[in-house]
Protein backbone atom coordinates (compact mmCIF):
# COMPACT_ATOMS: atom_id res chain seq x y z
CA UNK A 1 0.00 0.00 0.00
CA UNK A 2 2.82 2.49 0.66
CA UNK A 3 4.89 1.31 -2.55
CA UNK A 4 1.26 2.18 -4.40
CA UNK A 5 0.73 5.61 -2.86
CA UNK A 6 4.23 6.54 -3.86
CA UNK A 7 3.46 5.29 -7.11
CA UNK A 8 0.55 7.90 -7.18
CA UNK A 9 2.98 11.32 -5.93
CA UNK A 10 5.51 10.07 -8.48
CA UNK A 11 3.02 10.31 -11.23
CA UNK A 12 1.13 13.80 -9.96
CA UNK A 13 4.52 15.28 -9.61
CA UNK A 14 5.47 13.71 -13.17
CA UNK A 15 1.94 15.41 -14.27
CA UNK A 16 2.71 18.55 -12.81
CA UNK A 17 6.43 18.83 -14.24
CA UNK A 18 4.27 18.57 -17.84
CA UNK A 19 1.81 21.36 -16.96
CA UNK A 20 4.60 23.58 -15.85
CA UNK A 21 6.84 22.92 -18.85
CA UNK A 22 3.96 23.55 -21.11
CA UNK A 23 2.90 26.62 -19.56
CA UNK A 24 6.43 27.80 -19.70
CA UNK A 25 6.48 26.89 -23.53
CA UNK A 26 2.89 29.03 -24.10
CA UNK A 27 1.33 25.35 -25.48
CA UNK A 28 -0.94 22.74 -24.44
CA UNK A 29 -0.20 20.69 -21.76
CA UNK A 30 -1.88 17.48 -24.07
CA UNK A 31 1.60 16.53 -25.80
CA UNK A 32 3.13 17.08 -22.75
CA UNK A 33 1.07 14.03 -20.83
CA UNK A 34 0.91 11.94 -23.49
CA UNK A 35 4.76 12.11 -23.87
CA UNK A 36 5.48 11.88 -20.11
CA UNK A 37 2.65 8.60 -20.57
CA UNK A 38 4.87 7.45 -22.99
CA UNK A 39 8.16 7.60 -21.59
CA UNK A 40 7.05 5.65 -17.91
CA UNK A 41 5.15 2.64 -18.16
CA UNK A 42 5.31 -1.28 -17.67
CA UNK A 43 8.82 -1.09 -19.90
CA UNK A 44 10.27 2.14 -18.00
CA UNK A 45 13.07 1.72 -15.44
CA UNK A 46 12.63 2.11 -11.86
CA UNK A 47 15.57 3.37 -9.40
CA UNK A 48 15.47 2.48 -5.71
CA UNK A 49 12.08 3.67 -4.06
CA UNK A 50 10.83 5.57 -7.46
CA UNK A 51 9.04 2.89 -9.77
CA UNK A 52 8.34 4.49 -13.01
CA UNK A 53 6.46 1.45 -14.42
CA UNK A 54 3.48 2.19 -12.46
CA UNK A 55 2.69 -1.61 -11.47
CA UNK A 56 0.87 -1.05 -8.25
CA UNK A 57 -0.53 1.69 -8.63
CA UNK A 58 -1.48 1.09 -12.38
CA UNK A 59 -5.51 0.33 -11.74
CA UNK A 60 -5.73 2.99 -9.67
CA UNK A 61 -4.46 5.36 -12.21
CA UNK A 62 -6.63 4.24 -15.15
CA UNK A 63 -9.85 4.69 -13.20
CA UNK A 64 -8.59 8.22 -11.93
CA UNK A 65 -7.69 8.98 -15.90
CA UNK A 66 -11.92 7.80 -16.25
CA UNK A 67 -12.85 9.92 -13.91
CA UNK A 68 -10.66 12.62 -15.08
CA UNK A 69 -11.95 12.62 -18.50
CA UNK A 70 -15.36 12.38 -17.33
CA UNK A 71 -14.86 15.77 -15.24
CA UNK A 72 -13.49 17.01 -18.31
CA UNK A 73 -16.26 16.42 -20.99
CA UNK A 74 -19.10 17.91 -17.77
CA UNK A 75 -17.28 20.95 -17.29
CA UNK A 76 -17.80 21.58 -21.02
CA UNK A 77 -21.25 20.30 -20.95
CA UNK A 78 -21.81 23.31 -17.98
CA UNK A 79 -20.33 25.71 -20.59
CA UNK A 80 -22.27 24.74 -23.48
CA UNK A 81 -25.61 26.06 -24.98
CA UNK A 82 -28.09 23.38 -26.04
CA UNK A 83 -30.32 26.28 -27.03
CA UNK A 84 -27.12 27.03 -29.43
CA UNK A 85 -26.45 23.93 -30.44
CA UNK A 86 -29.80 23.27 -31.67
CA UNK A 87 -30.08 26.34 -33.70
CA UNK A 88 -27.34 25.25 -35.59
CA UNK A 89 -27.96 21.54 -35.98
CA UNK A 90 -28.26 21.42 -39.65
CA UNK A 91 -24.51 22.93 -39.80
CA UNK A 92 -23.37 20.13 -37.87
CA UNK A 93 -25.17 17.74 -39.31
CA UNK A 94 -23.34 18.41 -42.77
CA UNK A 95 -20.32 19.65 -40.94
CA UNK A 96 -20.21 16.04 -39.34
CA UNK A 97 -21.40 14.52 -42.31
CA UNK A 98 -18.48 16.28 -44.82
CA UNK A 99 -15.99 15.31 -42.11
CA UNK A 100 -16.72 11.90 -41.86
CA UNK A 101 -16.98 11.43 -45.44
CA UNK A 102 -13.42 12.91 -45.92
CA UNK A 103 -11.46 10.67 -43.48
CA UNK A 104 -13.71 7.85 -43.75
CA UNK A 105 -12.69 8.00 -47.43
CA UNK A 106 -9.11 8.44 -46.61
CA UNK A 107 -8.82 5.72 -44.38
CA UNK A 108 -10.31 3.42 -46.93
CA UNK A 109 -8.08 4.57 -49.29
CA UNK A 110 -4.68 4.05 -47.13
CA UNK A 111 -6.34 0.07 -46.62
CA UNK A 112 -6.84 -0.64 -50.03
CA UNK A 113 -3.28 0.70 -50.98
CA UNK A 114 -1.80 -1.02 -48.27
CA UNK A 115 -3.33 -4.16 -49.46
CA UNK A 116 -5.11 -4.90 -46.35
CA UNK A 117 -7.96 -7.53 -46.57
CA UNK A 118 -11.58 -6.12 -46.09
CA UNK A 119 -12.17 -6.33 -42.77
CA UNK A 120 -8.80 -4.63 -41.83
CA UNK A 121 -9.53 -1.87 -44.14
CA UNK A 122 -12.43 -0.93 -42.50
CA UNK A 123 -10.99 -0.98 -39.22
CA UNK A 124 -8.25 1.64 -40.82
CA UNK A 125 -10.86 3.49 -42.30
CA UNK A 126 -12.15 4.26 -38.35
CA UNK A 127 -9.26 4.67 -37.09
CA UNK A 128 -8.26 7.32 -39.87
CA UNK A 129 -12.00 8.68 -39.29
CA UNK A 130 -12.09 9.04 -35.20
CA UNK A 131 -10.76 12.14 -33.66
CA UNK A 132 -10.78 12.12 -29.26
CA UNK A 133 -13.52 14.72 -28.29
CA UNK A 134 -11.40 14.27 -24.72
CA UNK A 135 -8.62 15.44 -26.47
CA UNK A 136 -10.45 18.22 -28.46
CA UNK A 137 -12.18 19.61 -25.07
CA UNK A 138 -9.03 20.04 -23.40
CA UNK A 139 -7.51 21.76 -25.95
CA UNK A 140 -10.79 24.29 -26.36
CA UNK A 141 -9.97 24.48 -21.91
CA UNK A 142 -6.37 25.22 -22.06
CA UNK A 143 -6.94 28.27 -24.76
CA UNK A 144 -9.82 29.26 -23.06
CA UNK A 145 -12.22 28.90 -25.67
CA UNK A 146 -15.32 27.13 -24.38
CA UNK A 147 -17.40 30.22 -24.31
CA UNK A 148 -16.68 31.06 -28.14
CA UNK A 149 -19.31 30.81 -30.65
CA UNK A 150 -17.53 28.42 -33.02
CA UNK A 151 -17.09 26.19 -30.11
CA UNK A 152 -20.39 25.15 -30.17
CA UNK A 153 -20.29 24.12 -34.09
CA UNK A 154 -16.67 21.89 -33.01
CA UNK A 155 -18.38 20.31 -30.14
CA UNK A 156 -21.35 19.52 -31.96
CA UNK A 157 -19.46 17.80 -34.84
CA UNK A 158 -17.57 15.63 -32.36
CA UNK A 159 -20.91 14.63 -30.93
CA UNK A 160 -22.15 13.60 -34.19
CA UNK A 161 -18.78 12.19 -35.41
CA UNK A 162 -19.17 10.19 -31.70
CA UNK A 163 -22.75 8.85 -32.09
CA UNK A 164 -21.48 7.75 -36.41
CA UNK A 165 -18.46 5.83 -34.11
CA UNK A 166 -20.17 4.17 -31.55
CA UNK A 167 -22.61 2.55 -34.86
CA UNK A 168 -20.04 2.19 -36.55
CA UNK A 169 -17.94 -0.12 -34.23
CA UNK A 170 -20.88 -1.75 -33.18
CA UNK A 171 -20.96 -3.46 -36.79
CA UNK A 172 -17.46 -3.76 -37.53
CA UNK A 173 -17.17 -5.43 -34.42
CA UNK A 174 -19.90 -7.70 -34.89
CA UNK A 175 -18.22 -8.37 -38.84
CA UNK A 176 -14.75 -9.00 -37.12
CA UNK A 177 -15.91 -10.89 -34.42
CA UNK A 178 -18.12 -13.52 -36.38
CA UNK A 179 -15.54 -13.69 -39.19
CA UNK A 180 -17.64 -12.80 -41.94
CA UNK A 181 -16.05 -9.56 -44.68
CA UNK A 182 -19.59 -9.01 -45.62
CA UNK A 183 -22.75 -7.20 -43.79
CA UNK A 184 -25.07 -9.06 -45.84
CA UNK A 185 -27.72 -11.01 -43.45
CA UNK A 186 -27.75 -14.64 -43.78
Amino acid sequence: MDHMVLEVGLAIGLIAIAGLLSAKLRFSVVPFYILVGMAVGPHAFHWGPFDFRFIESAPLIEFMGRIGVLFLLFYLGLEFSVGRLIKSGKSIVVGGSIYIAINFTLGLSIGILSGFPIAETLIVAGIVTISSSAIVAKVLVDLRRTANPETEMILGIIMFEDVFLAVYISILSGLVLSGSSSSAVY
